[in-house]
């Protein structure tokens, strides 16, 4: 038994037919999964980047890798689905799920959270340029070893690292 290849194209003509408003798209039942589903995984989006927000306001920046592969999943998914909600964000099925409110929403989060991680790394290539100059200033860029002593050029063919296997 080999059954008919149904498309989606087919449903939609057939169901304008019946009862669709002028001008307006008719959702299929596929359409309407598509667009819970997409609700759904923008109130997981923005679950997750409030909870890595609220973390790093507390200090807690551990949360910042636990939560990365989680959120990075999310919003590829959203990525990915986005064209197949796009043609529906007016009509009011969509309306009725506030999925335009829902993406502003989802949009600050974004922001928020993309603005303090810019500013974390800020303050950790701070931090790493402010220890590489302690490092240097207390060997003196290798000038001097550990004891005092000026290093001079077989000294430090002594301590370079013989790389021959």
């Amino acid at each position: 038994m080999t059954q008919k290849k149904k498309f989606r194209f087919g449903d939609r003509s057939n169901a304008a037919q019946q009862n669709a408003p002028a001008g307006e798209l008719t959702l299929t039942p596929e359409d309407e999964t598509n667009l819970l589903d997409y609700m759904s995984k923008i109130k997981e989006t923005v679950d997750i980047l409030q909870y890595e927000i609220a973390a790093i306001k507390k200090g807690d920046l551990a949360v910042v890798g636990e939560v990365f592969e989680r959120k990075e999943r999310a919003l590829k998914w959203l990525e990915l689905r986005t064209p197949l909600i796009e043609p529906f964000l007016n009509h009011e099925f969509s309306e009725n799920l506030m999925i335009r409110k829902n993406l502003s929403e989802l949009k600050k989060n974004i922001e928020e959270d993309d603005a303090m991680l810019s500013r974390m790394a800020i303050a950790a290539r701070t931090i790493l340029r402010e220890f590489e100059k302690i490092i240097n200033r207390n060997g003196l860029n290798g000038v001097y070893g550990k004891t005092g002593q000026k290093l001079g050029k077989t000294s430090t063919l002594q301590m370079s690292v013989d790389q021959k296997f």
